[in-house]
């Protein structure tokens, strides 16, 4: 049997029909009527289907941040390449509303599995009868919940930071700022975990009064030079833990005359496309949306065939642009 003919014939990729006979993939109705004519016309024998679900539920807490829209989309194309349907539901952060969100996909009848990608890290819905042994997936940050079907895909922000930091660092700068996320957040505190670890491993003593935590928005980033202002630190860099509030910070130092990165070094996090968009360009820490977007979809269709879960960790990519440059020494 020609598993690349069979694909030809049904319209979908090889490794999805690969899957598919291997009982590891479960696709839309259309998709697997298409995939079962290509293969009883090569002669194999029918397949035997595992019945959890034609769709994927998607909590999003926001479309505001580019990062979130950015990796719903990567999901969604992860899951489509595969024949899967996603339901999507926006929460704009607030835990009641993402239980509500969670609790309504789940009962949906043709939602097969979840892909929670939250901005808190508890939900009462995951506790619940409710939840049970439906497949879900934590995408992005880290929740606390246990079961036999919960999984968890995310990048590494420690390493991220300490990337971001070190790269800092080792332009000459020791006067380092750190424009944290919300506290309290699991990928907020490794971030700032991180980039208290390169600096300690360079030698450099943390200054307090040059961090700070808030939203991962635009507008926490305009709020830096203020807060600056307030404790009289003086940095010749900053590291951002998000892109969006690094854009922001960016156009607070235009508005305060501050030249970026003659004055001060900038350096974000996520690797969304806005960077590339700035003046001057971002330099960041990307993080692997396509990679965890297909992880997450992948963990979700072993779960829902009765595998047991995995975690994943991935690794974020130095990506050099032009906020950043030597301190004179």
């Amino acid at each position: 049997m020609s598993l690349a003919k069979v694909a030809r014939e049904a319209g979908v990729a090889v490794s999805t029909v690969s899957r598919y006979v291997k009982g590891e993939l479960n696709v839309a109705s259309e998709t697997a009527r298409r995939i079962d004519a290509a293969l009883a016309a090569e002669g194999h024998p029918p397949v035997r289907k595992q019945v959890t679900g034609l769709s994927l539920g998607l909590v999003v807490p926001s479309l505001d941040n580019p990062y979130f829209s950015t990796l719903a989309d990567a999901v969604v194309d992860a899951a489509a390449t595969d024949g899967v349907d996603v339901l999507t539901t926006l929460t704009g952060s607030s835990p009641s509303r993402e239980r509500a969100a969670v609790e309504r996909l789940m009962r949906v009848p043709d939602v097969g599995g979840l892909i929670y990608l939250g901005m808190n890290t508890t939900n009462e819905a995951f506790t619940s009868r409710l939840a049970g042994d439906f497949p879900v997936v934590f995408l992005d940050e880290y929740v606390e919940a246990a079961g036999p079907r919960i999984a968890h895909v995310t990048a590494n922000s420690f390493g991220g930071a300490y990337q971001a930091t070190t790269h800092l660092l080792s332009q000459g700068h020791r006067r380092i700022a750190h424009v944290g996320g919300p506290a309290g957040l699991r990928t907020a505190d490794q971030r700032e975990a991180g980039y208290r670890a390169a600096l300690k491993s360079h030698g450099v003593e943390v200054d307090e009064a040059m961090i700070v935590r808030g939203a991962f928005s635009s507008a926490f980033g305009m709020n830096f030079f203020a807060h600056m202002a307030r404790t009289g630190a003086a940095p010749t860099a900053v590291f951002t833990a998000s892109d969006i509030a690094a854009v922001g910070l960016l156009e607070a130092a235009r508005r305060a005359g501050v030249s970026v990165p003659e004055d001060l070094s900038v350096i974000g996090c996520d690797g969304i496309t806005l960077g590339e968009w700035t003046s001057p360009r971002l330099t960041t820490v990307a993080q692997p949306t396509e990679q965890m977007a297909r992880k997450a979809v992948d963990e979700i269709t072993r779960l829902a065939a009765g595998r047991d879960p995995a975690d994943h960790v991935l690794s974020m990519r130095l990506v050099v642009r032009e906020s950043t440059q030597e301190y004179p020494a």
